[in-house]
């Protein structure tokens, strides 16, 4: 058993397609449909069943699968840890975020990560926390930016920063030239909410039951510039973080603070049983000093 096909088995489960695999790859069809079927032969066992539309994993494909991935994470923390030893600062970080940091900090942050450790590639994962939480426990991901934690007690918990929700409004809406806003005089208000798996809906969902009402939910999208814009078309009202807009933003949007400020907060997390490697440890202290405490004048706004 080679650890290529192993590799070549992990991505055919992940693709469910021998094309985009091997494309994925970089090799031929021909040469990773080879590899499986040896892989198969040397197991006694087949993992895939083909058909002309579609490719699934057998029971015995599903069994084999976490064993794999195990065995090819544990080759990586292998690398990693030797790399350390001798000194070498280059390597991968799989760094997750969740779609405001991804859009709003995480480009600062790498920008000046990469000026300060030229060898160390960043791969970003962008999800909603959820997804995010099972790619750092999984090992798929190093670190990950998320709102608060759902399952913490498996997690390592960095807090990063508190940011600000403000209430965003179409210029011409009856709140647009208010100084502030309780949360309850949103009650008959339709709602844009960001949809899906992210954690932003349901945070606002909640602090409107704590203000006694439940948010009518005109809209569900799946992208903050989607809620921005429906907004901005008057189709609805809606709770942001005051990182997702910037100076440049057009006039026909108004955000209005809330009487009772309304937070969530960001945190910083990895998986505490696995091994990290000098250059995650490195973009780790990163995050946490100078990229997020004093980056940009937006993100300086936040830690006020």
């Amino acid at each position: 058993m080679e650890l290529t096909q192993l590799r070549y088995f992990t991505a055919v489960a992940d693709t469910k397609n021998f094309t985009e695999a091997a494309a994925r790859l970089h090799v031929s069809q021909p040469a990773l449909s080879y590899q499986i079927k040896r892989l198969e032969n040397e197991l006694g066992a087949r993992l895939f069943d083909r058909t002309s539309r579609k490719v699934s994993l057998t029971v015995d494909g599903h069994t084999f699968l976490p064993l794999a991935q195990t065995v090819l994470l544990k080759v990586e923390e292998a690398s990693s840890v030797m790399e350390d030893r001798l000194g070498v600062m280059t390597g991968t970080v799989r760094l997750g975020c969740i779609p405001s940091a991804a859009a709003y900090i995480v480009p600062s942050v790498l920008a000046s990560f990469s000026r300060n450790f030229p060898g160390v590639a960043v791969s970003l994962l962008e999800s909603g926390a959820a997804a995010l939480e099972r790619a750092v426990h999984d090992g798929s991901a190093d670190l990950a930016i998320v709102a608060d934690p759902i399952s913490p007690e498996h997690l390592d918990v960095t807090p990063l920063l508190t940011e600000s929700l403000l209430l965003v409004v179409p210029a011409h809406h009856v709140l647009a030239a208010r100084e502030s806003v309780s949360l309850a005089e949103l009650a008959d208000e339709p709602f844009v909410m960001l949809g899906g798996a992210f954690t932003l809906g349901p945070h606002v969902t909640e602090a409107c039951r704590r203000a006694g009402f439940e948010p009518k939910v005109a809209y569900e999208t799946g992208s903050l510039d989607s809620v921005k814009s429906f907004v901005r078309h008057e189709l609805g009202i809606s709770v942001l973080p005051k990182m997702a807009f910037r100076p440049s933003d057009d006039e026909t949007l108004v955000l209005v603070p809330f009487s009772e400020p309304l937070t969530r907060d960001l945190n910083l997390i990895r998986n505490r049983d696995r091994y990290a490697s000098v250059a995650t440890r490195s973009l780790m202290v990163h995050i946490r000093t100078s990229a997020l405490s004093n980056q940009s004048p937006a993100t300086r706004a936040l830690m006020r």
